[in-house]
């Protein structure tokens, strides 16, 4: 696997927060040349140094923050109490801000020029620069606050949210994965109700490794997580196994952790089918995205056959077909599943490592 699909999730939030930044220090750039001045000791810049000096900082922005971003997420998330983790952000902000204004100080001193002469801490202590201070501390809380809005609805459907492309049902085609922890019922008597909730928490924080081969979490349910692929012609239907087998490495990787912790190690189970679902958003009090269909019925009663055939990872026959050229796994025909209220039999495969 190359260096950018392991870190497709990185990759994606960097760019999403250079798109932002770009956007903001435009806005403002624009704001400034219509008539809302601010005096300074910086000469009036020309177009080719504003387009110059909002793609550089854009740029720079975007990958520092979003960085920055990350780094909160997988360090600080769940460790430390709401009012830490902003300060801590806060913080971050004006580190970022601090090295910022020192190129800046020293693009306008070199390149753009000041009107009189002027020290790095005046430059910093103009009221255009308190201004955008304040403007960029207002952009990466607004950047930050769309991160979290993207990762409570799931990935990209904020945008599909906005343009109400969930008012009416709708058709389409998905690839669905149940992803279920064997032997629940037995971890949940001997854990307790907190440290089992304690142990979910940190295997489902494991499960983010599945955002490198483009899977979606649809949602988590008690112990069981979905997660859904939307069928496109450029997906590769392998990515879908590959994410579980990711998953499963991820939690042997950490078997030493779970050991300690929880003297057990976790396993998972799951089932994979694809088919036509309806999608919907639904609720007044608390609106969620919502599929309906027999392919998440079919997925989950696969999943289902998991400790039946003792494999833990059993893909219907029409999923098979997509995946059957790979010789990255080994398919071995398990046994058929009548489907509930239709005259009609699926093989089920178990897929193996090569």
């Amino acid at each position: 696997m190359s260096f950018f699909s392991r870190h497709r999730e990185e990759f994606t939030v960097i760019r999403d927060y250079v798109i932002g930044w770009l956007l903001a220090l435009t806005l403002w750039t624009i704001v400034r040349s219509v008539g809302v001045t601010v005096n300074g000791p910086v000469n009036e810049p020309t177009l080719l140094h504003n387009i110059r000096i909002v793609t550089v900082f854009g740029i720079l922005m975007g990958v520092l923050f979003g960085i920055a971003q990350l780094k909160l997420e997988r360090y600080l998330y769940r460790r430390v109490p709401l009012w830490r983790l902003v300060l801590y952000g806060l913080l971050t902000d004006v580190a970022i801000m601090a090295i910022m204004f020192s190129m800046a100080y020293r693009i306008f001193r070199d390149i753009v020029g000041f009107n009189e002469d002027v020290s790095f801490l005046q430059f910093i202590q103009d009221p255009s620069a308190i201004l955008v201070f304040l403007y960029s501390i207002l952009v990466s809380f607004v950047l930050a606050s769309i991160r979290q809005l993207n990762l409570l609805l799931g990935k990209g459907n904020l945008w599909r949210f906005i343009k109400g492309d969930f008012y009416q049902p709708r058709v389409e085609n998905r690839i669905f994965m149940f992803v279920d922890l064997k032997d629940s019922t037995g971890i949940a008597e001997r854990l307790g109700h907190i440290n089992y909730s304690s142990f979910i928490q940190d295997c489902f924080y494991d499960l983010h490794v599945v955002q490198n081969y483009k899977a979606e979490v649809y949602q988590y349910v008690g112990d069981e997580v979905v997660l859904s692929w939307k069928v496109t012609k450029e997906l590769d239907y392998s990515l879908c196994i590959q994410a579980f087998w990711a998953f499963e490495d991820r939690l042997l990787a950490r078997a030493d952790f779970y050991k300690q912790k929880y003297d057990l190690i976790p396993t998972f189970k799951a089932g994979l089918h694809f088919g036509e679902v309806t999608t919907a958003e639904v609720g007044e009090i608390k609106k969620e995205i919502a599929y309906h269909g027999d392919t998440m019925n079919i997925a989950s009663r696969i999943q289902n056959k998991c400790n039946d055939f003792g494999r833990t990872l059993l893909i219907s026959q029409f999923f098979r077909e997509e995946i059957k050229k790979h010789k990255h796994y080994n398919l071995e025909l398990m046994g058929n599943e009548l489907l509930k209220g239709k005259n009609q039999v699926i093989d089920i495969y178990a897929v193996n490592r090569a």
